[in-house]
């Protein structure tokens, strides 16, 4: 959005994620009107990032949210390991119905900005320091610990930012418990959403205003195209085998986690979706 982007990655491991990149402007009915670009991005089983869907909406909002997670399941996304987003309650009520129990990730990138809001200017470098070192650890044992140290550092000073913290900021180390070491920088945040919103807007302020919403979609569905075939004749995104491995270890089947039989089942399974 032209306001601050509102992500959502949905990692089915593959991984998928959901972004909500920007508002367009677009003639209708003689009127010009704002639109919302909705836009679904997965990694796959074998490491591939793929383009899932895009659509355009009257409004980024929790009925929005609601239709385009629930279009995803109908259309047939399964094996989801795990969604990253910023807290929109829109895409946390939408992941809640339809897809109850599978795991959700804050985008470190969008709680920072949320927590340097709280403290007045002079204090945000420390709070981004504090909180780098809190993702910076080798386990959610460690991280939950420094997290817990930081909001008791901070309840003196800034009470209503230490209640964000220790309130919130569990929300943000989802990682941990999903996925391996390897892996965890890459989805902790939307960050793999934005060299697409870049090229989104990069081509929308030449257009500056549609004729319709449906013109606005075929330009950024043509453009979302040729990076899902440039990703899928690329290198890999990320390399899986260290899940596969990680998930046998900890014994898939104990944790909220789609099943892995073997790596010839999860190859079988298009398993990643980002929005």
């Amino acid at each position: 959005m032209n306001k601050e982007n509102e992500n959502l990655t949905v990692i089915g491991y593959g991984k998928e994620r959901a972004n909500i990149d920007k508002d367009d402007k677009c003639r209708v009915g003689g009127q010009i009107i704002d639109v919302a670009v909705f836009v679904a991005i997965g990694i796959n089983a074998e490491g591939k990032r793929r383009v899932l869907s895009l659509e355009v909406s009257w409004g980024e909002n929790n009925h929005s949210w609601e239709q385009f997670i629930g279009k995803l399941k109908s259309r047939g996304l399964r094996g989801v390991r795990l969604f990253v987003s910023d807290n929109h309650s829109g895409i946390l009520q939408a992941i809640r119905k339809h897809f109850c129990g599978t795991a959700w990730q804050r985008c470190q990138r969008h709680f920072l900005m949320n927590a340097m809001d709280k403290v007045p200017k002079r204090y945000r470098d420390q709070v981004h320091e504090e909180l780098s070192e809190v993702w910076s650890s080798n386990s959610w044992e460690q991280a939950k610990r420094r997290l817990e140290e930081m909001a008791e550092r901070w309840s003196g000073v800034f009470k209503g930012f230490s209640d964000f913290i220790s309130e919130e900021g569990l929300e943000t180390l989802t990682v941990y418990k999903v996925c391996p070491k390897e892996h965890r920088k890459k989805l902790r945040t939307n960050n793999i959403i934005e060299r697409v919103n870049q090229e989104f807007k990069r081509r929308g302020r030449v257009v500056r205003i549609f004729p319709s919403p449906e013109s606005c979609k075929r330009l950024y569905s043509a453009i979302a195209k040729e990076w899902d075939e440039d990703w899928m004749t690329g290198k890999r995104y990320m390399f899986m085998e260290p899940l596969w491995d990680w998930e046998r270890a900890r014994g898939a089947n104990e944790e909220e986690l789609a099943p892995v039989h073997s790596m010839e089942s999860e190859a079988s399974e298009k398993l990643v979706v980002v929005n």
